[in-house]
């Protein structure tokens, strides 16, 4: 792994060990904000796996990240309790109309996520690819129905 794609993974670990707490710590008192930082850890993560991607870096980079994301799709639905569609959100009302596949839909992402971590540990980087590109749809399938803009 080169010095800076460490970097990159060192960040995105960094980012996330902050960013979970904060988010969870701040969902009873403002759930808006901290869903937002859950999100913003979700894309630094992401990112992290697509930098080992891009480098075609030793795929183990790629594992920490995708770790991260599993434990940030678990706290996705307690993110969104009643009364937190209004403010600065672009959560789409459906979230609540139909919270059931909501959930469905954040916990295939964490599937998603554990299998970006299981082909990252495997050392094969067609898995890591074809499992980057599974969370991709994952997280595409929720914003197409409950995200707005």
């Amino acid at each position: 792994m080169t010095v800076s794609l460490r970097l990159t993974a060192v960040a995105a670990l960094a980012a996330a060990a902050v960013a979970v707490p904060l988010a969870m710590s701040m969902a009873q008192s403002d759930p808006i904000a901290a869903r937002k930082a859950l999100f913003q850890s979700n894309r630094t993560a992401m990112g992290a796996v697509k930098a080992v991607i891009d480098a075609n870096g030793a795929t183990a980079g790629a594992e920490a990240p995708a770790l991260t994301m599993v434990a940030n799709a678990q706290n996705i639905a307690a993110l969104f309790p009643a009364g937190s569609d209004k403010g600065d959100t672009k959560a789409k009302p459906e979230i609540w109309a139909k919270f059931d596949d909501f959930k469905s839909k954040a916990a295939n992402f964490g599937t998603a996520a554990e299998n970006i971590a299981a082909a990252a540990k495997s050392g094969d980087m067609n898995k890591l690819k074809a499992a980057f590109g599974a969370a991709g749809g994952a997280c595409k399938a929720c914003h197409d129905d409950y995200r707005a803009g």
